[in-house]
């Protein structure tokens, strides 16, 4: 069956708007993976880190508005080469689906370096225990008595 160019547009349309969606569901993710960072080392939640998140989602919109602009264009000419020429050429917004991709790569990268983080502070908090073991005088001893009950 045939689809018209309305309900090409409109499916092309609704594409766009999940990528949209799924665009704010990665910067609500990576927002939520640094609010539960945040806890963890036990600082408070400040407005000016929920305000770069809502600055962030500008700038991601504005790019993903221009994306969609070009594929619009691109897609109406898909849909002119269709209708006048007979040409069955796809009328899919690449542009739009490749910024997204790019967008939501770099929300997951931004999610992995938060829960690296704690793994790396886990890290040197266990390094500075034994470094603080190392140095105690008691652990000293009790080394020093051991080896002499080897002999």
């Amino acid at each position: 069956m045939e689809t018209t160019i309305t309900e090409r547009a409109a499916w092309a349309a609704a594409f766009v708007a999940v990528e949209y969606l799924l665009v704010l569901a990665a910067a609500i993710a990576d927002m939520a993976s640094g609010i539960r960072k945040a806890k963890r080392k036990g600082q408070a939640t400040r407005s000016r880190a929920l305000r770069r998140t809502i600055d962030k989602l500008l700038r991601y919109y504005n790019l993903l508005a221009i994306l969609t602009i070009v594929d619009i264009m691109q897609i109406a000419a898909t849909l002119y080469l269709r209708a006048t020429e007979g040409y069955a050429l796809p009328s899919i917004p690449l542009f739009t689906l490749t910024g997204s991709i790019g967008i939501a790569l770099i929300e997951v990268k931004s999610i992995m370096e938060n829960g690296s983080d704690k793994e790396k502070s886990d890290i040197a908090e266990l390094d500075d225990l034994l470094d603080g073991i190392a140095k105690s005088d008691r652990l000293n001893q009790l080394i020093n008595i051991l080896k002499s009950l080897k002999k």
